[in-house]
């Protein structure tokens, strides 16, 4: 696999040839290389001239400066700065530090950039496709660098690289298209130099051309999957929740991938059987109540570590059964108000947590992050996003409905507020008759009195030929409802009064439907207003409906909306990135306990 093997740069890391700027090539040549970023870089003005304030870039290549060897202000090094937001071709010599190129766009994996010189213009490619022409320079001489990793102190690249290749031509998108997911022989006439980052230890990046550019490695860390796997795979870790069903049960399937990736042994303890169980994962799933059979399944799980979420009585049943390892309490959504969570953690849950776990873990929602910092503020607290798969579940094209649908998620409880849904679909039905609404729950949840009140609910407000329930859908269908009702014109409303996290929101993001938001906290993280989505103020339905009716009708709006979500969530939402934080986690809580 090409990308098997790599160098991983985290921010003060070099590659240096002997030869910092090839000379040989000016004006017109191809420099390409394969990145996987992980942080953003700065975004600067194309200009031709000048000296660019930054000090936030991402240098995959070095711009070197141009006068290095001879002084002579008119040859400028070439270098690319590459994000998690974009690619930016810069220019160096003296007085002069420039991006003659600019284009911002997400990038969360790996990723084929090649930036192709013709007669000093240069022009971006992207994963084989033409990307943008940039800015004609004012030098008379332009040549490739060979530094790779960053320019103190302009800024030092974070993420991955590999395959770096340097070309004597201006490479066609043909010729970029035929051997992108290729390693080469390195004997192309027209191959100046290449590194294929395949070496996997030393400090040695070898050029696989005649020319032998060999550069020194300066703290770069190889990265392999034998590597990876031979220092996680002996880590073993329980999750445990009352039910796998709702948020808890997509959070576990996304984590479970994010960790497995990274050679983790995950495996779910519930304490009873429910619907999240029809999404099927390859692992050990353990359904029981009784404490001698979670004894059994602890004691004999070799588990570096135990997540509990939301059951602080199980901390101590944990503790109490011989459990040596590391024991984190973690909550995702705390009840049906601010005021509830914090109720919760003072008066019910403050000793089980203070006595019996090494770590707290939760989202970065505004008032878990208050309620844990007000009870505890001495205590070990891990706080970064979930994370999702967008590989796996995202957008899919399909005939597109001819009525606009306005859909929701929950179960039927007071926290998810699926009154205020009804009355806002029917009040939009009242301007727009073909409106349908499509609800998607868990029955099996609900309480006889919630589902009565339902049912009297439709009845009262005469939506029964305008709703339809979907009940129990297999998460993997769940895309195709999303992106069925963005394509109709319609949205997802959520109505609840506290999200903790709200992957419902996220996952229709995903899928370019459209978000109207309820301001519950937990989706701050996704929704920005009129950007990624729109919010309402809880139980307005009068702002709610103007907010829905500016969906539906401006066009230019929702489709901005559309395409800012998709980003937003690739961007910031990455399961490496979750893999990371977590695995953070847990050497943090295991110094702590030597």
């Amino acid at each position: 696999m090409l990308h098997d093997v790599f160098l991983t740069f985290n921010g003060n890391e070099l590659i240096t040839t002997q030869e910092q700027l090839f000379t040989d090539i000016q004006n017109t040549f191809t420099i390409e290389f394969w990145a996987k970023p992980e942080a953003t870089h700065g975004i600067d003005k194309q200009s031709r001239k000048g000296v660019l304030q930054t000090f936030s870039q991402r240098f995959a290549v070095a711009p070197v400066f141009g006068a290095v060897e001879d002084g002579s202000h008119f040859k400028a090094g070439i270098g690319v700065s590459v994000g998690t937001n974009g690619v930016s071709v810069y220019e160096h010599t003296t007085d002069h530090l420039v991006a003659t190129l600019v284009y911002t766009a997400p990038i969360n994996d790996w990723t084929h950039i090649a930036v192709v010189y013709i007669n000093k213009t240069p022009y971006l490619y992207i994963n084989r496709k033409f990307a943008k022409k940039g800015l004609t320079s004012r030098k008379k001489i332009l040549v490739p660098s060979g530094v790779f990793g960053g320019l103190k102190p302009y800024g030092f690249y974070i993420g991955s690289l590999k395959e770096i290749r340097i070309w004597r031509t201006a490479r066609t998108q043909f010729e970029i298209e035929n051997n992108i997911n290729q390693e080469l022989d390195g004997n192309d006439a027209t191959l100046f130099s290449y590194w294929k980052l395949n070496e996997g230890s030393g400090i040695v990046a070898y050029d696989s051309t005649p020319n032998k550019h060999n550069g020194i490695i300066e703290n770069a860390k190889w990265h392999s999957p034998q590597n990876d796997n031979a220092k996680n795979k002996n880590i073993n870790i329980l999750f445990t929740f009352y039910v796998p069903s709702g948020g808890i049960e997509t959070l576990n399937r996304q984590r479970f991938y994010a960790l497995s990736n990274q050679g983790v042994n995950c495996e779910f303890l519930y304490t009873k059987s429910g619907t999240g169980l029809q999404n099927k994962i390859n692992t050990s799933i353990f359904i029981t109540k009784n404490d001698d059979e979670i004894k059994d399944i602890i004691l004999e799980g070799n588990y570096e570590a135990i997540v509990v979420s939301s059951d602080y009585r199980l901390l101590k049943k944990i503790r109490d059964f011989g459990y040596e390892g590391s024991l984190i309490y973690e909550i995702q959504g705390l009840g049906f108000s601010k005021e509830y969570a914090d109720e919760f953690l003072k008066n019910e849950a403050y000793s089980a947590i203070q006595e019996d776990c090494d770590g707290i873990l939760y989202p970065q929602t505004p008032h878990l992050v208050q309620a844990f910092e007000k009870y505890f503020p001495l205590k070990k607290k891990f706080c970064f996003h979930n994370c999702f798969n967008t590989k796996a579940f995202r957008y899919e094209p399909l005939p597109k409905e001819d009525k606009p649908i306005i859909g929701w998620v929950g179960r039927l409880e007071e926290n998810k507020n699926w009154k205020d849904f009804l009355s806002i679909g029917a009040t939009l039905i009242q301007e727009n008759f073909s409106i349908q609404l499509w609800m998607f729950e868990d029955n099996t949840l609900s309480t006889p009195t919630e589902r009565l009140a339902f049912e009297q609910k439709i009845q009262e407000l005469n939506l029964a030929s305008h709703l339809t329930i979907y009940a129990n859908q297999p998460h993997s269908e769940m895309a195709k409802y999303f992106s069925i009702i963005g394509d109709s014109g319609g949205f997802l409303c959520s109505t609840s009064k506290v999200e903790g996290f709200g992957y419902a929101v996220l996952e229709a993001m995903v899928c370019r439907c459209p978000v109207l938001s309820s301001d519950s906290d937990g989706v701050r993280s996704f929704i920005k207003h009129n950007i990624t989505g729109k919010f309402f103020t809880l139980e307005n339905i009068d702002e709610a409906v103007r907010e829905g009716k500016e969906l539906l009708t401006n066009i230019p709006l929702r489709e901005a909306i559309r395409r800012n979500a998709v980003e937003h969530i690739e961007t910031h939402f990455s399961p490496n990135e979750y893999a990371k934080n977590f695995l953070d986690m847990i050497a943090d809580i295991k110094n702590i306990s030597k």
